[in-house]
């Protein structure tokens, strides 16, 4: 187990035994948690971070050591289960939905039981907002014990298809990190094969296998997909100046200044579905400008969601 999960665990472990017994020892609530009591008091200063930055003491737990006894005293509204507005559960089950692809039947399960106890007056609204957000990612079945090598620092093995050489090669890889670029999903990777770090697409791997060969922590690079080349072209979408700042950061100086504080952008793709959802999560700031199937399919796009 790691560092990170052991000292997670500690920590969910100490808060609700030592609220359950104010006023213990230091020692007994050390010897209960298998750690001496400097490493204990560590862990009681880090749950003073608990809360809202700046992080005062109080926010959430409030911690304290009085004459050698531990104190540990829980927000009143940890006592019972939050009430969600329609808006807070659609935004919880968006949030879900991004990672649904690389987790368990458990949050199926627990996104269920939101639903079922919302108030009837919000459960229409909370499915009716679901729908409109449509925040799911489809993964392949490889998603999931990737997710679990990745968190465990397991080696993994696979067949790889390697559409430059047109042929299938057995890899043997250290993975470091999944994500969902324009629909598609990448594996970042230490290919022991190769002694490399690669990029490898998730629709070409085959007979994946996780071993119980461990390796240690990651590099501190990043996995990154080549911007691909579009057969229809590039499209250039303008983005207002309340949307600028941000495109600026994430294009660089490749958001070009247009007057009024508005910015262009140049992307390739084509994936019509990609492009929509991606111009129509500014909310109205950005707006395609060539070529016209792409101003056709946002359009359409846009009028089935006011309809």
């Amino acid at each position: 187990m790691s560092d990170v999960r052991e000292r997670l665990r500690r920590l969910l472990f100490l808060v609700p035994y030592a609220s359950r017994r104010p006023g213990i020892s230091v020692r007994e609530l050390a010897d209960a948690l298998g750690i001496g009591e400097e490493e204990l008091l560590k862990e009681l200063d880090l749950l003073t971070m608990v809360g809202r930055p700046p992080f005062q003491p109080d926010d959430y737990i409030d911690v304290y050591v009085e004459n050698g006894r531990v104190y540990v005293d829980l927000d009143q509204r940890f006592s019972a289960p939050p009430r969600l507005t329609a808006a807070e559960a659609a935004a919880l089950r968006a949030a879900a939905d991004l990672v649904r692809a690389t987790a368990s039947s458990s949050l199926r399960s627990a996104m269920d039981k939101l639903e079922r106890v919302l108030p009837p007056e919000a459960r229409d609204q909370y499915r009716d907002m679901g729908k409109t957000v449509d925040a799911s990612i489809d993964g392949p079945a490889e998603l999931a014990p990737l997710a679990e090598a990745i968190s465990r620092s397991r080696e993994v093995t696979f067949e790889y298809f390697s559409r430059g050489r047109g042929a299938t090669e057995a890899r043997t890889v250290r993975p470091l990190e999944l994500f969902s670029h324009r629909g598609q999903w990448y594996l970042f990777a230490y290919c022991c094969s190769r002694n490399d770090e690669r990029l490898f697409r998730l629709d070409r791997v085959r007979k994946l296998a996780v071993t119980d060969r461990t390796f240690g922590p990651p590099p501190a690079s990043r996995g990154k997909v080549p911007e691909p080349v579009s057969g229809r072209g590039e499209i250039r979408v303008r983005f207002s100046a309340a949307a600028a700042p941000y495109m600026q950061e994430r294009f660089g100086e490749a958001a070009r200044p247009v007057g009024n504080g508005s910015v262009e952008v140049s992307v390739s793709s084509d994936s019509e579905r990609w492009l929509t959802q991606w111009v129509l999560s500014f909310g109205g700031e950005a707006e395609v400008i060539e070529p016209n199937w792409a101003r056709e399919a946002v359009a359409r796009a846009a009028a089935a969601i006011a309809s």
